[in-house]
């Protein structure tokens, strides 16, 4: 049997990305694979960036500049010309940040010229206008994070001294302007109710890398002097993510539905058997149709969002109460279990056999 050699652009460096890193690691395991990174081998050898088989394009659509630009179009020229076979996989529908123009051809020529386009939730092909390309569309859902990250004996209750009697409501991931964290706090800050008054109202905890660093102040500004909101503007290494995983009561990710198709925080947390809060962006839709695993809202303004959010929060301390909160937690893990990397490992492995058309 032969091998085939798959590209992964730009990388399938665990340090770098969870996502490809297991993804490769999973066709590696299958014996008909052998899976390396572009970033990879144009740093060792620049001369063999055109000898894999088979390569696999994420995030190519958000070149920053010009130069950027005009390497990401001679390459995917390039690729198609050589008659290489290229696989797709759409992450968002538009960056997080304003991009130009320019990277609505990168979208268009990605789409024509890919020879499988892979999805995580089914509402991408309506939203991305992909419905004439069909017939090579393949949906697979993100997979699971089951052993990503190290156990860790890191205390998050006692570093930051919190009660341990109180639920931690946890935000983790860079913090960026997109991200929404004014509407995260002053959703956390309306009035709890009575019962919410008692010692074991919940923290929350917000905690990751701030860019720009500017961005902080704004934060700090809006915290002003409460006490049951923590932030932490420190990048979590991977050696302790787990710790604060494990320690929230549920993760909180408020997206933005201009540009979040999909979540890598929702099976991080699935995978560790806690659930999450957030909007209804379309994976979220997807896993809602399947199972009930999720605290999941819809907005159309930011003041909207800052309500539908607090009324999710205040439904979350609710369930965990009367132990509801719980079952949400079950469900999750089954949800992850039917949807891990290797419940889809077939679905996986087509997307790379064939030739490029």
């Amino acid at each position: 049997m032969s091998v085939k050699t798959v590209c992964f652009y730009p990388t399938n460096q665990k340090r770098t990305n969870h996502f490809l890193f297991n993804l490769s690691t999973l066709l590696d395991a299958s014996g008909k694979f052998n899976c390396i990174g572009y970033k990879d081998v144009k740093k060792q050898s620049p001369g063999k960036i055109f000898s894999a088989d088979v390569y696999h394009i994420n995030w190519f659509d958000q070149s920053k500049d010009v130069v950027s630009f005009l390497k990401r179009l001679y390459f995917l020229v390039a690729l198609k010309l050589k008659h290489k076979r290229i696989v797709w996989t759409i992450h968002n529908i538009t960056s997080h940040e304003k991009t130009p123009f320019y990277n609505k051809i990168l979208f268009k020529m990605l789409a024509r010229f890919s020879d499988a386009i892979h999805i995580m939730c089914g509402d991408t092909v309506r939203i991305a206008h992909l419905e004439k390309y069909a017939e090579k569309i393949k949906r697979i859902p993100h997979g699971d994070y089951y052993g990503s990250y190290p156990e860790s004996d890191f205390d998050v209750y006692g570093h930051y001294g919190i009660e341990r009697s109180r639920p931690i409501f946890l935000f983790s991931g860079a913090i960026q302007p997109y991200k929404n964290i004014e509407v995260l706090i002053k959703s956390f800050k309306k009035d709890w109710n009575s019962e919410s008054a008692m010692e074991c109202k919940p923290v929350l905890l917000i905690c990751g890398k701030v860019e720009p660093s500017s961005y902080k102040d704004s934060i700090q500004k809006l915290l002003d002097d409460e006490q049951d909101v923590i932030f932490d503007p420190q990048f979590i290494p991977d050696e302790k993510l787990a710790a604060y995983i494990k320690a929230a009561t549920v993760l909180v990710a408020p997206y933005s539905y201009r540009s979040s198709l999909n979540s890598g925080t929702i099976p991080l947390a699935f995978s560790y058997g806690k659930t999450i809060v957030c909007p209804d962006i379309p994976c979220v839709k997807d896993i809602v149709k399947e199972n009930d695993c999720l605290y999941s809202y819809h907005y159309s303004s930011e003041a909207q969002h800052i309500e539908k959010l607090s009324e999710m929060l205040m439904l979350v301390y609710a369930d965990y109460k009367s132990g509801k909160l719980l079952e949400k937690q079950h469900d999750a893990m089954a949800y992850m279990e039917r949807n891990s990397w290797k419940s889809h490992k077939d679905e996986w492995i087509s997307l790379y056999e064939g030739e490029s058309c």
